[in-house]
């Protein structure tokens, strides 16, 4: 990448005589990296005296002219750029000679990138590895926050350096670009990496939740050292597995910039943060007050059921990344996902048709009372509750199609009951003792419930 000082080698023959000086100045010591359509070159320069990094593209080389567009649009954003984790743009010019090649000057900044530290080592530690994840959340705050937005677009470890003593740097901008296309105006371009960059990204989408899930992305190969496309991807969204060897808040963190719904996801580094502090504060509490996460919350009995879910912070969406969370709160007799066999599953079919025909009607429109009876009961509840910890305390029959799971739970140290119907097959999976996630009312925390995936 443009400005790393490892993986390097001679950009010029020395059986060649002196080496090649470009535009008069910049005495080339050797090439840094090299890619499709342009290479970046470490140079001396002879007017300042100092080391810099110089990014060539040819116009003999180039595929397509958006190239030219983007290495433009780099040059001109990062000139305009402070931050010290971001390399200082010097200069920008073309030279006009038979290959017609475009430069830019760059800092070079002295590194070893993320990715050669997690192939080769050391190990991150944990302190690194937090101090690592709001070196980045700085930097992407500073982009973020300029007006328009500057987005990166391809955040990954490569383009991170690790430095001595110094925040980590974020190179290659490539593929910057700054604020949000309107809706419904995709680019014809498609920038990032596969793995590192969320789904909007493929239709030429991107905003700041959508560096924010790159950076999800490489926290998560961090963590587990495997790529993000190694992840199950089978539910639509990477499967981040429950027992990340990190401290719970970063774990949480990563969940949640992971979202596929750009809606789902932390809106800005700030709101990033806040899970952070929110998960932190829920780790100082006793055991006992402590919120449950999936790693903590039992599996299922045959272990193919259902399992709690955690959503973290509100707000939330019904239509969003737990649609189907709110599908199963809503619809208990028909959940997103059913829980039996095909055969049971087309006998309850036909069983519910007869019943429809046979009742006139009735018996659907009973279904239905009772699902809006059931959504004006818990929808504010799903997009606004907070959670804490309970306990099931018997799961009893209430009438031939759902069960009653009583459970206790506590806020502010006042203890509470509450109760959910669910469809009877429940009763296969959870039992008395159980921990379960209870999400309530921060305004009347006796309205409360507990949702499943």
């Amino acid at each position: 990448m443009p400005e790393r000082a490892s993986g390097t080698r001679e950009a010029h023959d020395p059986s060649a005589g002196a080496p090649r000086v470009i535009s008069g100045r910049y005495r080339i010591v050797r090439q840094l990296g090299e890619g499709s359509s342009a290479r970046t070159l470490l140079c001396d320069d002879l007017r300042e005296g100092r080391r810099v990094a110089v990014k060539e593209l040819r116009f003999e080389h180039l595929e397509d002219w958006k190239y030219l567009e983007l290495f433009e649009r780099e040059a001109t954003i990062l000139s305009r750029l402070d931050h010290p984790a971001v390399p200082r743009v010097f200069d920008f010019f073309q030279e006009e000679d038979a290959s017609r090649t475009f430069y830019i000057v760059q800092e070079f900044i002295e590194g070893t990138s993320l990715e050669e530290r997690v192939t080769s080592g050391p190990m991150l530690g944990r302190q690194e590895f937090e101090e690592l994840t709001m070196g980045l959340l700085d930097v992407l705050d500073y982009l973020h926050s300029r007006v328009p937005p500057v987005l990166h677009r391809d955040i990954k470890p490569p383009n991170i350096l690790l430095r001595r003593d110094a925040p980590p740097t974020l190179i290659d901008f490539g593929g910057v670009c700054v604020g949000w296309r309107p809706p419904g105006v995709a680019g014809t371009t498609v920038v990032g990496t596969f793995g590192y960059m969320p789904p909007e990204q493929l239709v030429g989408q991107a905003g700041p939740t959508s560096d924010l899930y790159s950076l999800g992305a490489t926290l998560l190969h961090l963590a587990t050292g495997r790529q993000p496309s190694d992840f199950p991807f089978d539910s639509g969204r990477i499967e981040v597995p429950p027992d990340l060897p990190v401290d719970p808040p970063f774990a949480s963190l990563i969940e949640a910039l992971l979202r596929p719904a750009p809606r789902d996801r932390p809106q800005t580094v700030e709101a990033a943060l806040r899970i952070l502090a929110t998960s932190h504060q829920r780790e100082s509490r006793s055991l006992a007050d402590r919120i449950p996460s999936t790693a903590t919350l039992p599996a299922s009995r045959t272990g193919d059921g259902p399992r709690f879910v955690d959503m973290g912070p509100p707000p939330r969406d019904p239509a969003g990344e737990f649609k189907d969370v709110y599908r199963n709160l809503i619809h208990p007799l028909f959940p997103a996902r059913r829980l039996w066999g095909p055969l049971n599953h087309l006998t309850w079919v036909a069983s519910s048709a007869v019943v429809s025909v046979l009742t006139m009607g009735i018996a659907p429109a009973v279904y239905a009372w009772k699902f809006r009876v059931r959504m004006n009961e818990y929808d504010e509840l799903f997009k606004r509750g907070e959670f804490t910890r309970g306990v099931i305390r018997s799961v009893e029959v209430r009438q031939s199609s759902y069960y009653t799971f009583k459970y206790d739970y506590e806020v502010a140290d006042v203890p509470y009951v509450g109760f959910m119907d669910y469809a009877h097959e429940m009763a296969r999976y959870w039992d008395h003792g159980d921990s379960v996630p209870v999400l309530y009312d921060p305004n009347d925390a006796s309205h409360s419930c507990f949702v499943y995936r």
